[in-house]
């Protein structure tokens, strides 16, 4: 299984949740690998530089997206899950991605722009989708509200709003600190000391296992 965590737009939180999900996956028992697209900033290489040796194994890895296809489809054969924690793409690049992917999860912050640029990746999400229907194969795509403060109107009218697009609302992230504090140890938050958050990022694993199954 390949999946993608990925937008045409950067600071939507892409990392941090590629890294809770590889850590969620890797406590249900999955092998995981986590290929870090964004190679100029290579944060999941950094978070994996600190991460525990005590901690469930997540291979971490550097790929150029130019090639992701070919080298997601062979690390599938090794893998149970094969992470790609895609960079803020142009939009051809976002077009290989999905290529490469069985399933692609859509961070996207309760904001305008955010919404803005989910809806421009959407467009090509479907285009793309189309051509591999054509050629016997399929991707699904999922949105997760990322950083959400629920109390917002903001965050009510994007809700409303991804609930009426095609893609399944998948899940909510609330805005906590735990995600950013567990981040800079190289946890992830089910591995922290925040219930709330570590329920929630539980609750998105198992979302995701439906799904992938």
């Amino acid at each position: 299984m390949i999946l993608s965590i990925t937008n045409l737009k950067g600071g939507c939180g892409k990392t941090t949740l590629a890294t809770n999900i590889a850590v969620g996956l890797a406590h249900a028992g999955k092998t995981v690998c986590l290929i870090d697209t964004d190679l100029g900033q290579a944060s999941s290489l950094e978070w994996a530089g600190i991460r525990g040796e005590q901690k469930p194994h997540i291979q971490v890895m550097g790929k150029k997206l130019a090639q992701i296809t070919t080298d997601a489809n062979e690390l599938a054969k090794s893998f149970d899950v094969v992470l790609i924690d895609g960079a803020p793409q142009l939009e051809e690049l976002a077009d290989r991605t999905i290529l490469a992917s069985d399933v692609i999860i859509i961070p996207t912050k309760p904001s305008l722009q955010d919404l803005r640029s989910t809806e421009e990746f959407l467009k090509r999400f479907r285009k793309v989708k189309a051509l591999k229907q054509a050629s016997g194969m399929d991707v699904t795509a999922f949105v997760v509200i990322n950083e959400a403060n629920t109390n917002t109107n903001i965050f009510k009218d994007i809700k409303e709003t991804i609930e009426q697009l095609d893609e399944e609302l998948i899940h909510i992230i609330n805005d906590r600190t735990a995600y950013r504090d567990a981040f800079a140890y190289g946890l992830g938050v089910v591995e922290y000391d925040d219930r709330k958050a570590k329920k929630e990022m539980q609750d998105l694993t198992k979302n995701i296992l439906k799904r992938i199954k």
